[in-house]
């Protein structure tokens, strides 16, 4: 999927470190983004906050944890286009 927050190259999920992955998100993408997620039975939830800077778009972090696969959960939603 495309990276709404830099209009260019696809959403790129961070491995996280101890906590598990991440990936941060627009909040006009977090429907579609969720959308993908769910019909991959991948499990997630998202941060209840949003954040906006400089006028940009709101940004929120959809967190995987501790048992998510970056590698999988990347290529699922490259996969999605």
């Amino acid at each position: 999927m495309i990276d709404e927050m830099t209009q260019s190259g696809r959403l790129r999920v961070s491995d996280g470190g101890i906590a598990g992955p991440d990936l941060m998100v627009t909040i006009n993408q977090l429907d579609a983004v969720r959308a993908v997620l769910d019909s991959h039975k991948v499990r997630y939830w998202v941060d209840p906050d949003a954040i906006s800077l400089d006028n940009e778009p709101a940004v929120t972090v959809i967190n995987f944890g501790r048992a998510g696969d970056a590698s999988q959960i990347q290529a699922i939603l490259d996969e999605a286009g």
